[in-house]
């Protein structure tokens, strides 16, 4: 069996599909940002195209709706809200297809009268679709003189070549908003029912559950500028991973439109560089990434093309005073 299939048929015991952009991508990042937004509705997008220069890249992408549905119908301007996901992680130039459909539902209670102190909670459900073609894979019974020959029988059995289960996960978030800025940390799990997951029929392929804590401060630097950091610490069986940066936003004056520029930096640590642009125009928030290898898997200069893309559309409430912060 090559490597490539017990990478594979091994998937359960690797990372989940993730962005550099997490912070863009709110409903992958935790449940209880479901609805945790100023606004009814919001639409955000991720698009990733990693490892462009090795063999087949990984192309990762994700599309979110949610909204607050009883908004000011709760005390203390309490709130609940659902959201919808949709995701696609294609490998092995479509060789290997997963897709997830997902559920979300939050509710936002305001710790105090101001509404300076809030905690959130969210719940998901997902449903999750994976598919592998054999006959787009070389084996090593395939090798010839020739190369590889696709017309040779591979001697490899896969029991199922689809699977369908249902995954949950949920989260917590506490926000802190005053004068100087707004607040925050996250903490969520996923893939809490453990589901089997193999192409070889092993009922002992279990997904790992996976911890995810994140925080970060929206600060603001006078009346145009604002410091934004965060950090996203993930676990999940003996992976590990950590990733933080700082970025900083300028409004730029321009009469009728609320328009700003953002520019940073996040570091995977050992893995990855990823310098950030962000423009927000009025409710629309597009962020640029690329990530630069810095691990033992930049072998060359070819390998390190990981480009990113998010887009966040936030319809807002007329009456609510708008300041520029991006993200959720």
């Amino acid at each position: 069996m090559t490597a490539w299939i017990m990478l594979i048929c091994g998937i359960a015991h690797a990372q989940d599909p993730h962005f550099s952009q997490y912070f863009s991508s709110p409903l992958t990042l935790n449940p209880a940002n479901t609805g945790n937004f100023d606004g009814p509705y919001r639409v955000a997008s991720n698009f990733r195209n990693q490892w462009q220069g090795v063999g087949y890249p990984y192309l990762t992408g994700t599309i979110s709706f949610d909204a607050a549905v009883a908004k000011d119908k709760i005390s203390y301007g309490d709130n609940f809200s659902v959201g919808f996901l949709g995701l696609f992680d294609k490998a092995m130039g479509g060789s290997f297809n997963s897709n997830y459909g997902g559920l979300s539902v939050g509710y936002h209670l305001f710790l105090d009268e101001d509404r300076m102190h809030k905690l959130s909670i969210g719940f998901q459900s997902v449903l999750v679709n994976k598919r592998l073609n054999p006959a787009e894979i070389s084996f090593a019974t395939q090798f010839s003189s020739n190369g590889f020959d696709l017309s040779l029988p591979s001697d490899e059995f896969f029991q199922n070549n689809n699977i369908n289960y249902v995954d949950w996960n949920t989260g917590l978030n506490y926000t802190h908003a005053n004068e100087s800025g707004v607040y925050h940390v996250g903490f969520s799990g996923y893939h809490l029912t453990r589901p089997e997951e193999s192409f070889l029929g092993d009922k002992t392929n279990i997904i790992p559950v996976r911890y995810s804590l994140s925080a970060g401060a929206n600060k603001y630097m006078g009346e145009t500028g604002v410091l934004l950091t965060s950090a996203l610490f993930q676990q999940q069986a003996r992976s590990r991973e950590l990733t933080l940066g700082v970025a900083y936003g300028q409004y730029l004056r321009s009469p009728g439109n609320d328009i700003s520029v953002f520019m940073g930096a996040w570091y995977r640590i050992n893995d990855s560089f990823i310098p950030y642009f962000g423009f927000n125009y009025n409710d629309l928030q597009i962020g640029l990434s690329y990530d630069i290898v810095a691990s033992s898997l930049n072998l060359s200069k070819t390998n390190n093309r990981s480009f990113e893309i998010s887009a966040i559309y936030s319809f807002r409430d007329k009456s609510t005073d708008k300041r520029f912060i991006p993200w959720y």
